[in-house]
C-alpha cells in the first residue's frame, strides 16, 4: 500500500522523497495512516528548507537567535534566556536544528530534571522555544517540540527534603572555595542562587547589616536584614572583585550540576539540591519563632501562600507560633 510520498512496509509507514537531487528513504514510526501523513508533511517541510537554506546546527541557530533579538526584549531577559541555553548546549550541540524532535526534548527534560525542579526546566525550556519558533520563522525546521513540551510538563512543587546539619557540613567540605562561599551564603540568607552570583559589593551595607536584593524573582527589589553568622561570612570574604561571590571561572551557569556531583560525592545515600538550602533557611527561621510573614518578605515570595509550605515542617505549636 502506497500513497504519495510515502509506502508502508508491515504495517509501518515510511517516507519517500526526492528533493534537490537527493533520495530520503525513513521510517515514520508509525502504523497510524493519518499521523504518518502529518509526520511526512512535517518531515518534508524541514527537509525542503535545508535544500534551501543548508542543515543549520543547533549553535548557529542560537548565535542567530541572539543576534535577531538584540535589542527587542530586556538585557537582564536575554541574559536569562542564555544561561539556559548555556545548560541545555551539552544535550542539543552537534544537533540540525532541522533535527530536533520530541525524544531530543524529552531527553533533555529528563536530564535537567536530575539536578533541578520543575520551574527550572520550564524555565530552560522557554529558552529553548524562542530559538526553536526563531528557527521555524526563518524556515530551518517545522514544528517547536519544547513549545508542545511545556504545555504538557505540569509545573508542580518537588517534595522539600531538609538535609541534616552532617550531611550538609559533609557537602560543604567537598566544596570549591567559591562554591562553598556560595553555599553557605545561600544556608544563612536564605538567597536564591541567580540572586547571590549578581549580588556587588555595593549592594552590601555594612553599617546596616543588610543585602539590597535587585535581581530577585521577577525583578523585584528587596533589602533583607543578615543575621550575625550572614554578616559575618560576607564581610571576611576577599574583595578580589565588585562581585560578592565571584566564580573560579567568571560563569555561574553551572552551580547545579557542580553542586549535585559534590553531594553525590560527598553523601551519595543523602541527595539534596543548591535550592534545598533555602528551603533550610525558611523552616529555621520558622522554627526560631520568626512570623512567617517576615520570612515571606525575606525571602521575596509573592504571596504568603507560598511560605506556608513549609509549615508542614513544623510542630503544631511551632506553626501556630509562626501564623502569629
Amino acid at each position: 500500500m502506497s500513497e504519495s510520498n510515502m509506502y508502508a512496509v508491515n504495517g509501518t509507514w515510511y517516507l519517500r522523497a526526492e528533493i534537490a537531487g537527493r533520495k530520503y528513504r525513513e521510517s515514520l514510526h508509525t502504523t497510524n495512516v493519518r499521523e504518518a501523513r502529518r509526520l511526512r508533511d512535517a518531515r518534508l517541510k524541514v527537509i525542503q528548507a535545508q535544500a534551501r537554506h543548508g542543515a543549520v546546527d543547533w549553535a548557529k541557530a542560537v548565535v542567530a537567535w541572539a543576534e535577531h533579538m538584540q535589542g527587542q526584549i530586556a538585557t537582564a531577559t536575554r541574559q536569562r534566556y542564555l544561561q539556559s541555553l548555556a545548560l541545555c548546549e551539552p544535550h542539543l550541540t552537534g544537533r540540525a536544528v532541522g533535527e530536533i524532535d520530541g525524544p531530543t526534548v524529552r531527553g533533555l527534560i529528563a536530564a535537567r530534571r536530575r539536578v533541578v525542579g520543575i520551574a527550572t526546566v520550564r524555565r530552560d525550556l522557554t529558552a529553548v522555544s524562542r530559538v526553536l519558533a526563531y528557527a521555524q520563522s526563518v524556515g530551518w525546521r517545522e514544528g517547536n517540540p519544547a513549545l508542545d513540551a511545556i504545555r504538557t510538563l505540569r509545573e508542580r512543587r518537588d517534595p522539600i527534603a531538609l538535609p541534616d546539619e552532617d550531611s550538609i557540613q559533609a557537602v560543604f567540605a567537598e566544596c570549591s572555595p567559591h562554591l562553598r562561599n556560595l553555599a553557605v551564603a545561600a544556608r544563612l540568607t536564605g538567597a536564591r542562587q541567580a540572586e547571590l552570583t549578581g549580588l556587588k559589593w555595593s549592594q552590601f551595607n555594612e553599617t546596616a547589616g543588610t543585602l539590597e536584593i535587585l535581581k530577585g524573582k521577577g525583578n523585584r527589589r528587596r533589602v533583607i536584614s543578615l543575621s550575625p553568622a550572614a554578616f559575618e561570612h560576607i564581610a571576611k570574604l576577599p574583595r578580589t572583585s565588585d562581585l560578592i561571590f565571584p566564580s573560579a571561572d567568571g560563569r555561574w551557569v553551572s552551580v547545579p550540576p557542580a553542586f549535585a556531583k559534590t553531594v553525590r560525592r560527598a553523601v551519595p545515600s543523602v541527595p539534596f539540591r543548591f535550592h534545598d538550602l533555602r528551603h533550610l533557611y525558611a523552616v529555621e527561621s520558622l522554627r526560631s519563632g520568626a512570623s512567617i510573614y517576615r520570612v515571606s518578605q525575606h525571602l521575596g515570595h509573592t504571596s504568603v501562600k507560598t511560605t506556608e509550605i513549609y509549615l508542614a515542617h513544623l510542630t503544631p505549636d511551632e506553626a501556630e507560633r509562626a501564623r502569629q
